[in-house]
């Protein structure tokens, strides 16, 4: 028996090794190309029924989703309905009854209050606050994921537990490379955009033994959830071998939901190099989005000047105060400026350490760069032949993280908690010292040798501290006497001081003209390098690490969310007799920024290096471009991705810490999805919209997790000495565990 089942394995194997072999031929001579389904870029989604609604952050099965805040009554955890309605959702894999049993805390089953529940759009009336609460669900429920929301009186104050009862045993899926092995009731959607003239191929494997009642389908659906194609198996006497499928997708192009179905108790069945076939498209080079003049050798000043935490709105030509940085908008419109820049990070070290290595951290974002992590820009400019230099007041941009590595010269007497230890400045006149340093040593190099200076001020950070005339300019008139200090900064976040709207109008005049004082001294600074090194050798890069939280969201400071104002910041390159001038609207990001500089300075591309130049001549990895960040150093994370006007954030975090924000502001959503074309300020949270293209970007967004979750080196954390724990305190990272 066991050498017949051998035998009929071989033949088997042969028989799909022929099948393709052939199909690769025909892709070959037909001008086809195969893109697998499960390609590592996009997450399938596995559902399964069960019966416990589960806790945030859960990505599957029943789970509660939206408006719910946790709190402690009596040691056990209540999840109450914070939000006006809040939002469950439960998988159906087929029609049936069922009730969602809620059970609720002894006070919120009040009489004569009610909630109102929608199941998938259908209003199902209002219910009685008894306990338990009982909901009929409808017995054609929509398959895959269906939202509840509900709607309680004012009042009620949570729920304890939750409950789907009956519940289809769950079923299980495994990923086994390129295929997917299935069994019991279980459902696996996979979102993917696929051209016009497609064809779904691959193969079935059917279990050896299968059982009565058991069956696998698989469909292709359109957007509005009608099949397009669909495959399905049940035991038979002449379907025992391995089914070769191959679905045309007559007249379908964009988004479709491939559907992976099993019914019924038994072993498993397999899908096998599940691809789409479709037409090769043309290579065509990468359109530059920088024009360089023609014969221009690399430049012989490099600058890379970051503004700690300035957000892209507040810069002049971006939509900030009127007159508030003439010298950023004068290089602006002499050299190209970005309309759609994003950081990849909400805070300092895990941005900066992208911006030197080209590659995104979705963990250890409080972690010393270390070697394995890459090659830095300050390494690469020194090999090409750039005395390197770096002059930053922030801590985390020093030889205590190794962000030094590859700096010839660094200038720790610029570090703001160094010297404001010593002395009492009069206010935060960061920039001063760092181009005060930078000119010296900059005249300390023999004359005509080439430098690369990289810069990172402590402006706007905290503390907003500016001189007059600054000061008064953007505070002027304003009945409030708060200052700008870390302390009272982390105080108001906490919740130890209270901002009203006039406080909360004169702390952001402090960031204002904390960032004003910067673009002047700025200016000043480049009068002077112009002296020594004339216009058309240099090179400078204006931007940031990343934004600032100021009362949007009901936050101060930054680290905690990935909200627009976070993510959004500046990016110009100025270069006179180099780059033409221009704006560029595409979407860009850190990565990017790190590759159009290596062929700026003509430098070579480190592995690993995950962005586009601009420059042209680099397709994107993956195709379109979406735009990825993660909070890497909140223990758990917290992840965003935005393509088009969906953005959505995933924001897990550890035990019942879920959600975006730290203390003032705070929000306990685990999943955020925002409109941005109709709410720019991300106020709505629609999370559970059902559409396709929401679909597609969470598969793309928890597999990139995912990925580099486990491609991040596994490097213990060094522990910080009392001296930089002090040194990160005076800039407010008061917490640094991150949570």
């Amino acid at each position: 028996m066991a050498s017949g089942v051998m035998m009929r394995n071989r033949v088997q194997r042969a028989t799909l090794l022929l099948v393709l072999a052939w199909a690769a031929g025909c892709a070959r001579d037909e001008g086809l190309e195969l893109r697998p389904l499960l390609d590592g870029e996009h997450a399938p989604d596995v559902l399964t029924e069960q019966r416990e609604v589960a806790l945030p952050p859960s990505l599957s099965g029943n789970r509660f989703l939206t408006g719910w805040w946790p709190w402690l009554h009596e040691e056990r955890l209540v999840l109450a309905p914070l939000a006006p309605t809040v939002r469950l959702e439960v998988v159906s894999l087929g029609a049936g009854p069922r009730t969602l049993v809620l059970d609720l805390l002894q006070e919120a089953a009040s009489k004569g209050k009610v909630v109102r529940v929608k199941v998938a759009g259908r209003d199902l009336g209002a219910f009685p606050l008894a306990d338990p609460l009982e909901v009929p669900l409808p017995a054609d429920l929509p398959r895959g994921r269906v939202p509840v929301e509900m709607s309680f009186e004012w009042g009620s104050r949570g729920v304890l537990a939750a409950a789907v009862r009956p519940a289809r045993p769950a079923g299980e899926v495994r990923l086994r490379g390129a295929d997917l092995v299935q069994s019991g009731d279980s459902l696996v959607d996979l979102v993917h955009r696929v051209p016009a003239g497609s064809t779904l191929v691959g193969s079935f494997r059917p279990p050896l033994s299968a059982q009565a009642g058991q069956s696998f389908e698989l469909t292709v659906e359109r957007e509005d959830g009608t099949p397009v194609q669909r495959y399905s198996w049940s035991p038979g006497i002449w379907n025992r071998l391995r089914q070769r499928i191959e679905l045309p997708l007559a007249g379908v192009e964009g988004f479709v939901r491939v559907r992976l179905q099993a019914r019924g108790k038994g072993p498993a069945g397999r899908w096998e190099d599940l691809a789409f076939s479709a037409p090769r498209q043309a290579a065509s080079e990468p359109r530059p989005e920088i024009a360089v003049r023609p014969g221009r050798p690399a430049p012989r000043l490099v600058v890379v000047y970051v503004m700690d935490a300035l957000r892209a709105d507040a810069v002049g030509h971006l939509g900030g105060l009127p007159g508030i940085s003439p010298v950023y908008d004068r290089l602006a419109r002499e050299g190209v400026t970005f309309k759609r820049h994003r950081s990849v990070a909400p805070n300092t070290i895990p941005s900066t350490k992208a911006l030197f290595t080209g590659r995104t951290f979705v963990s250890g974002g409080d972690l010393e760069l270390g070697s394995e992590e890459g090659t830095t820009l300050a390494e690469l400019f020194r090999e090409a032949g750039y005395r390197t230099g770096l002059f930053s007041g922030n801590i985390y941009i020093s030889p205590a993280f190794g962000t030094d590595r590859g700096f010839d010269h660094v200038a720790s007497e610029v570090l703001i908690d160094d010297y404001t230890a010593t002395e009492q400045p009069p206010y935060n006149d960061n920039a001063t010292r760092a181009h005060a340093a930078a000119l010296s040593w900059l005249r300390s190099l023999p004359q005509g040798e080439p430098a690369f200076l990289y810069f990172h001020t402590i402006h706007p950070h905290n503390p907003y501290d500016p001189p007059d005339p600054y000061r008064s300019r953007y505070t002027a008139g304003i009945p409030s006497s708060i200052d700008g200090s870390t302390e009272t900064l982390l105080a108001v976040r906490k919740g130890r001081v209270e901002a009203g709207p006039d406080d909360q109008r004169r702390l952001r005049g402090l960031y204002a003209g904390s960032f004003a004082y910067n673009d002047a001294e700025l200016g000043d600074f480049l009068r002077q390098v112009t002296a020594l090194v004339p216009r058309e050798e240099v090179l400078v890069v204006l931007t940031s690490d990343h934004g600032e939280e100021l009362f949007e969201h009901g936050g101060v400071l930054h680290s905690y969310t990935l909200y627009e104002e976070m993510v959004g910041i500046p990016l110009v390159l100025w270069s006179p007799g180099r780059l033409e001038p221009g704006a560029v609207t595409v979407p860009t990001d850190t990565l990017d920024l790190h590759a159009t500089l290596l062929g700026l300075g003509g430098l070579r591309r480190p592995e690993g290096a995950e962005g586009r130049s601009l420059l042209g001549g680099e397709p994107r990895r993956g195709g379109d471009y979406i735009h990825l960040a993660a909070a890497s150093s909140v223990v758990g994370g917290i992840y965003s991705v935005q393509w088009g006007k969906w953005k959505l954030v995933w924001a897990p975090r550890s035990s019942t810490f879920w959600g975006m924000g730290d203390g003032r502001g705070r929000s306990r959503d685990p999943e955020y999805l925002f409109d941005l074309a109709v709410d720019p300020g991300e106020k709505v949270n629609v999370a559970g919209e059902p559409s396709l293209e929401v679909a597609w970007l969470r598969s793309r967004l928890l597999a990139w997790v995912q990925r580099n979750r486990d491609a991040s080196p596994r490097q213990p954390a060094r522990p910080i000495d009392p001296e930089t724990e002090r040194r990160l305190r005076a800039l407010g990272y008061a917490n640094t565990s991150g949570k």
